[in-house]
């Protein structure tokens, strides 16, 4: 008789990483900041110190809290954010792979700002998703791949601000969706988890500068994950709110370990108040085991930041995202020094839990 066939060897499991910031914004003191003697903007000044933290995971996600303008339509801090789009290359050349845009300052600059912004991301290659100028675009989960491993990722927002209003009601209909729109985003999980798998959900939600959580967050969460989502990566309180590993039974009877970080601070921002002028880089492994199918988070941790802002000789403004760890101690302008230290210990007494830690 023949010999019988050796069955295959199953390939080893494979991982991929994502690495996760917060609410980028730009406030008019920043685009001025960056604005050279010839007149351009450049941004790039601001991410010098955590690129290296940024470029190392396989895919790297930012909040991008602001439209892009042109030089012409002009631009504009808060209320209305409208700003130059030199931001895109210094984010992308940082190492940010994938922008999000459903949050509450999506509509600031009309249409014209949700198409805009999308060709300009698309045009300095950033993956995206959040705000859609199609019901096509709207339904098509972006997913992010590496070695057969598929992350799809989602994004809703709470609202917009009331500028929903100047959007044409045919284009509202899939522009954006809202947290409160439950069919809807139960859909696209069910979608997602089809075409992925995990399935990554970043959600824009919360109080301002609350640093827990609300029951409507955590009740949103915790039906998301019974849905099927694995990880919530949420923004818009523009301080951080806690995070953790949570074991859910989901809608299939499935039991699974899914992860939430109910916000994750500010990335890039004006704000100077003690714990509006910090956030994090969120690193989450997954893992996929090719026997069984199944895909798991295996490793979290993150990397505490803090915006450095200072005035140079001639009394022009600076900003830097410091990765807090690699500057404690050193000799900073004003008592950035001091505020670093407070920084650290503030961060992780908030955020460090039994398997998730700071470095």
């Amino acid at each position: 008789p023949p010999p019988p066939t050796p069955s295959p060897t199953p390939p080893p499991p494979a991982r991929l990483t994502i690495s996760a910031v917060g609410d980028v914004m730009v406030r008019s003191p920043q685009f001025n900041a960056a604005r050279q003697a010839d007149g351009a903007y450049d941004f790039s000044q601001c991410f010098g110190p955590i690129a290296e933290y940024l470029s190392a995971a396989d895919f790297t996600l930012a909040n991008l809290e602001t439209t892009i303008s042109t030089e012409e339509r002009g631009y504009s801090g808060y209320p209305c954010f409208k700003s130059p789009e030199a931001l895109l290359p210094a984010l992308k050349d940082a190492g940010v792979d994938v922008l999000t845009t459903s949050n509450n300052h999506c509509f600031d600059a009309g249409w014209f700002g949700v198409t805009h912004t999308i060709d300009k991301m698309k045009s300095y290659g950033f993956l995206h998703t959040g705000t859609f100028l199609s019901q096509g675009e709207q339904s098509a989960p972006l997913v992010l791949e590496k070695d057969g491993v598929r992350i799809a990722v989602l994004a809703y927002t709470f609202g917009t601000n009331g500028m929903e209003t100047i959007i044409d009601e045919d284009r509202l209909a899939y522009a954006v969706t809202y947290t409160d729109d439950w069919e809807q985003i139960h859909a696209d999980i069910l979608t997602a988890r089809q075409q992925a798998d995990a399935v990554v959900a970043c959600v824009h939600w919360g109080g301002e500068y609350q640093r827990e959580p609300v029951l409507s967050q955590q009740e949103l969460a915790q039906k998301m994950m019974e849905a099927g989502v694995d990880a919530i990566l949420g923004s818009h309180p523009h301080v951080l709110q806690p995070m953790k590993f949570k074991d859910v039974i989901t809608e299939d009877g499935e039991q699974k370990r899914a992860f939430v970080v109910y916000s994750l601070g500010n990335f890039l921002s004006n704000q100077r108040d003690r714990y509006k002028d910090s956030g994090m880089v969120l690193n989450l492994t997954f893992e996929k085991n090719f026997t069984t199918g199944a895909t798991r988070i295996v490793d979290a941790d993150y990397v505490p930041t803090y915006v450095h802002k200072y005035a140079d000789a001639n009394g022009k403004n600076h900003y830097q995202v410091l990765p807090v760890s690699g500057y404690l101690g050193k000799d900073l302008e004003g008592n950035a020094g001091e505020r670093l230290t407070a920084v650290w210990s503030e961060t992780t007494g908030h955020m460090d839990t039994e398997d998730i830690k700071a470095r």
